[in-house]
Parts: structure tokens; C-alpha cells; sequence
């Protein structure tokens, strides 16, 4: 006879998995169910972002487009791939050159604010800070603005009619 306080000893076959006797225990299937959406949620947004990567490439980082102010970002991004850095190339090529007098603008606050804070203020010589700032080869603006033009110069007819529709549509949402 059998000794019923005793618990029945369980065989290798019939006991825990060896996978199930580390896992929690939870305390509801609800939980498991959730757990288990969250689980499919997250692997199907994960396998989403990575299909993305590998049909498209890594997204591309419009570098240098600040620079040149009059061509919205939203043309670049519009354009294919090889066109896009075909034309982004004229920005990078000039980019050195467009540091140098956006470096240089901070120096020209600074003369401003020297030419206002003189004891003997001279409107003449706030007129020559300002012009020097805003016109001549020399000026962020007018580099930038030789930039688009040789950009523009590149631009098929489509592309144009792209561009001057990209420009007003930044002019509306503005």
C-alpha cells in the first residue's frame, strides 16, 4: 500500500521542460496574451524598419543644404538618388568656401556692434559694416546665390517646374 502524504515522484518525461522551469510562472493567460501581442508588435515594426533599410538604403542626410537657402530641402529629397548627389555635389564643392564667410558674418556682428558702441558714432561707418554684410562678391549671400545659379543651370525643364513648385509650396506653409 501507498503512503497518500507522499507526492507522486515525477518521471524525466512527464516533469518540467527544462525550458519551463526557468521561465516565470504567470499568474493569468491574459498576461501571456499580452506579453505574446507586445512580442508580435515589436518583432513586426522591428522587421518593418529592417525591410525599409534594405529596400531603400539608409536614409540620407541632406548635408549642406542650409547652405543654400533659396532651394527648399524638398526638392533634393523629391529628386532620384544619383540626380540629387549629382546637384548636392555643387553644394559640398563649394561648402569650404561658404564656412569661411559664415565665419566671416560673425565677425561682421562683431564690427557692427563695435561701429555702434564708438564713442564717436558715425552713421557712415554703420552703413559701410551693414553694406559690407549684405552685398559684393564677398557676402554669404551673394556666394550662396551663385551656388543656385549653378544648380539651376543643371536643371531640366521638369526639374525646374519641380523647383518652383517646391518653392512655392514652402511659401504657403510659411
Amino acid at each position: 500500500m501507498t503512503d497518500m502524504t507522499q507526492q507522486p515522484q515525477m518521471s524525466e518525461e512527464h516533469g518540467p521542460s527544462r525550458w519551463t522551469r526557468w521561465l516565470p510562472a504567470l499568474r493569468s493567460r491574459w498576461w501571456t496574451v499580452l506579453l505574446g501581442l507586445s512580442l508580435m508588435l515589436n518583432l513586426a515594426i522591428g522587421g518593418m524598419i529592417a525591410g525599409s533599410v534594405m529596400e531603400h538604403g539608409p536614409r540620407e542626410r541632406l548635408m549642406g543644404a542650409s547652405y543654400v537657402q533659396l532651394i527648399p530641402r524638398r526638392f533634393f529629397h523629391d529628386l532620384p538618388r544619383e540626380r540629387r548627389k549629382e546637384l548636392m555635389d555643387i553644394v559640398h564643392n563649394n561648402r569650404p568656401d561658404l564656412r569661411v564667410l559664415r565665419d566671416a558674418t560673425g565677425q561682421t556682428s562683431l564690427k557692427l556692434a563695435d561701429a555702434l558702441a564708438a564713442s564717436d558714432y558715425k552713421e557712415e561707418e554703420v552703413a559701410k559694416v551693414i553694406a559690407e554684410f549684405s552685398t559684393g562678391t564677398q557676402s554669404l549671400a551673394a556666394r550662396g546665390g551663385t551656388v543656385v545659379l549653378d544648380i539651376v543651370r543643371l536643371l531640366t525643364p521638369e526639374e525646374r517646374q519641380a523647383l518652383a513648385a517646391a518653392i512655392r509650396e514652402r511659401g504657403k506653409r510659411r
